[in-house]
């Protein structure tokens, strides 16, 4: 049996030349199978906690002159292509892939795009408001993440794994430390799917009940875009779609305040707005940039002097109308 070690050191060794805009969690774990000759199916939530720990530190840490990606791990978005490709390995005993370098087929799959560690992502609202966007992709929620963490000299100078939170950290993660593994899986829970009809799917009650293990494994059926998906997108569809990007009607004092004549919109968009506006109009405080000082038109929306950039999705709900 292969050791935790090993493993590692290859997923890193595989990582570093490959394309993490089309490399996905499913075509790493099969160049590993394939490299050390073993079934890797039960140690998925593992390779998956590497390789974010992996993007983190990549992110955190970026080489100062990246080298020219080279496809070292196959890369295939669909799962029924996954299943056929498995088939047939397990008929020629193993021995249907080469090692390092991909196939004609696999840079047919590059070229199509739509999957990988760059694949858009869509943000619950708490990491929303942290970020300032709705929509973004994993590897960027990260750079982000760790931006902040930098500039705020939130590492324990003791050992630089370990975060301390601030007060906008521990409104996002609801502790007062975290280490890098520990906010990798604290993050699974605020980074969504995002399917192309712009629908999210799941909505954040749903996953608040999941455990962090079954999150693990819908992201990553995500990522190999399981072939049973447009038909529950359909379904989910036909029910109305209550996920986060669903249209909603809003207040007359909403649609007043935006003043685009949009009588409905999904609340991830009214939050970006929201956030363009407090921008664009420098509405942050100097002194606490997670302070708003509103404007008379934010004054006459919300009712109030100033108010905290975290409590602006509170203060939305009331202005998004309960459809008859």
């Amino acid at each position: 049996m292969v050791s935790d070690a090993e493993l590692v050191e290859r997923l890193r060794d595989i990582l570093r030349c490959s394309d993490l805009d089309t490399t996905t969690p499913s075509g790493v774990r099969r160049q590993l199978e394939h490299d050390f000759a073993v079934d890797l199916s039960d140690r998925k939530a593992f390779i998956r906690d590497q390789i974010d720990l992996f993007l983190e530190s990549h992110m955190a840490n970026p080489p100062e002159q990246e080298p020219e990606p080279e496809p070292a791990a196959e890369e295939e978005e669909e799962a029924e292509d996954e299943d056929e490709d498995e088939d047939d390995e397990d008929d020629n005993g193993g021995k249907g892939r080469r090692k390092g370098g991909s196939t004609k087929a696999d840079k047919d799959v590059k070229k199509k795009g739509g999957g990988g560690f760059a694949k858009l992502c869509s943000l619950s609202p708490q990491l929303q408001t942290f970020i300032g966007e709705a929509v973004l992709a994993r590897t960027e929620v990260v750079k982000k993440l760790w931006s902040y963490i930098k500039e705020n000299s939130l590492q324990d100078p003791k050992n630089k794994q370990n975060i301390i939170c601030d007060e906008s950290l521990r409104a996002l993660f609801h502790v007062d430390r975290i280490n890098m593994f520990q906010m990798n899986k604290a993050l699974a829970k605020h980074i969504w799917p995002l399917n192309v009809d712009n629908a999210v799917t799941e909505n954040s009650s749903q996953k608040e009940k999941q455990s962090k293990q079954e999150q693990e494994e819908e992201e990553e059926e995500e990522e190999e875009e399981d072939s049973d998906e447009p038909k529950q997108k359909e379904k989910r569809q036909k029910k109305g779609g209550s996920g986060l990007l669903a249209p909603l009607p809003l207040s007359d004092a909403l649609v007043k305040f935006l003043g685009t004549g949009e009588n409905a919109l999904s609340r991830a968009d009214v939050v970006k707005r929201m956030w363009e506006y407090i921008k664009q109009h420098d509405l942050q405080d100097p002194s606490d940039k997670r302070r708003i000082i509103c404007d008379d038109k934010l004054k006459e929306l919300f009712d109030v002097d100033t108010f905290n950039g975290f409590s602006v999705s509170k203060l939305l709900t009331a202005h998004f109308v309960k459809a008859e």
